[in-house]
């Protein structure tokens, strides 16, 4: 059986990370990423088994790869880089890892607030060019104030818990708003009382079609103007245009970004040069817990699949 990572992966940091995919098959493993997509198409060639980060698997990728039998996406956002339907018409599984760092990009999302609110970032950078300001850094406390969750997930539960732990009151809002869902003192709450109530607003939702621009301008425009903004999740959940606009006129507090429609973003990229804003590449997941953790899952569906059974199977049918 060949195993292929065609563009490498974080989650794969030393080479005994691979040795229960050797056991099972000869692995490739590609540290740089693909040229185009023929490079692709020529790393993946005689390849069953796929563990796919970034590049797009699309339906005619997927119909050149004639062996391919199972595809696992690296993450939590497998429909932004595989055609589910393409593959489910060649018969091939494709799976993905949920919950791999819940953890990590809670404490990132954590550290993102601290960082944002008691101007931790930006106090640095003044530093950096030979400056001592003290009045312009006046941050808040977040004991006593209201954090508002927007998904509970296992990482929008993770965040609800460390906001509670430091004092906050937690309100949040999912689509699936069960009485169970209410852990850690949090009080769930329509997405209109949660945007008009919350001092810090966190963002953890799956981007799907249902998710959207979820976000809209109505929303934000309900904040307070002391408010803050973060999002660790997907920037397509939100209407970024509305987000810098409200931000511009000061009409919210301030916003941490680690996600952004286009990664890497452009020079001229429209949050770069507002500063109430915090900006990251994309790096909340990013310990190396929730990678071994992220291989672990991956290899484990893998696993599942010569067994005949179905772990985290997106296309079951």
């Amino acid at each position: 059986m060949r195993i292929v990572f065609p563009e490498g992966t974080g989650c794969v940091q030393t080479p005994e990370d691979l040795l229960p995919l050797e056991k099972i098959g000869s692995v490739d493993f590609y540290k740089t990423p693909p040229k185009d997509k023929a490079d692709l198409i020529a790393r993946l060639k005689d390849a069953e088994v796929v563990f796919l980060d970034y590049s797009v698997m699309d339906a005619e990728v997927i119909q050149r790869c004639e062996k391919l039998k199972f595809i696992c996406f690296l993450g939590i956002g497998y429909s932004n880089c595989i055609d589910v339907e393409a593959a489910t018409r060649k018969r091939v599984t494709v799976t993905y890892t949920p919950d791999y760092g819940a953890t990590s990009v809670a404490e990132f999302t954590l550290g993102m607030i601290l960082s944002l609110i008691r101007h931790i970032a930006f106090s640095y950078h003044s530093l950096q060019k030979g400056e001592w300001e003290t009045i312009r850094f006046q941050g808040r406390e977040l004991h006593g104030k209201i954090l508002g969750v927007v998904g509970l997930g296992a990482i929008g539960t993770e965040v609800a818990r460390l906001g509670a732990g430091i004092g906050m009151k937690v309100v949040g809002w999912t689509r699936n708003a069960r009485p169970e869902r209410a852990k850690h003192g949090l009080r769930l709450v329509s997405l209109e009382e949660l945007f008009s109530s919350a001092d810090v607003i966190a963002i953890h939702l799956a981007y799907n079609a249902q998710t959207e621009r979820l976000v809209s301008r109505s929303l934000l425009s309900r904040m307070k103007p002391s408010a803050y903004f973060i999002n660790t999740a997907r920037a397509k959940i939100v209407d970024v245009q509305a987000l810098a606009a409200l931000l511009k006129e000061g009409k919210i507090a301030g916003a941490a970004l680690d996600v952004h429609e286009e990664e890497p973003f452009p020079k001229d990229y429209l949050f770069r040069s507002l500063p109430n804003v915090l900006i990251t590449p994309h790096i909340g997941y990013n310990t190396r817990e929730a990678g071994l953790n992220m291989l672990r899952i991956a290899i484990a569906t893998l696993e599942a699949f010569l067994r005949g059974e179905k772990l985290h199977v997106v296309n079951p049918a």
